[in-house]
């Protein structure tokens, strides 16, 4: 499982290369789907720090609970993948004088 995972972290960002740089709509939700991420996982973590400053509880006893949420989790692996998307896309797309 771990390799599938390792694998999948190198070649998917390979591959949303591959979809931008042939399809403007493609290139397109992938930079919503990005942003919608951010903001799902500031949410989350915003929410967790506001219940934990209400509660007087201390973060780092509670953090489990946000590292368990499936939407964190979700929005963290994309934005996880987008990254070095990102990243691919400049080497991609960068012009040598």
């Amino acid at each position: 499982m771990l390799y599938l995972l390792i694998g999948g972290f190198i070649f998917v960002p390979f591959v949303m290369t591959v979809l931008a740089v042939w399809s403007r709509i493609a290139r397109y939700t992938l930079h919503w789907l990005a942003l919608l991420s951010f903001y799902m996982a500031g949410s989350i973590i915003t929410a967790a720090v506001y219940r934990n400053i209400m509660l007087d509880t201390v973060l780092t006893t509670n953090i489990h609970n946000i590292l368990m949420n499936p939407w964190f989790q979700a929005a963290g692996s994309y934005i996880g993948l987008y990254i070095p998307f990102r990243l691919l896309t400049g080497f991609w797309n960068s012009r040598h004088p």
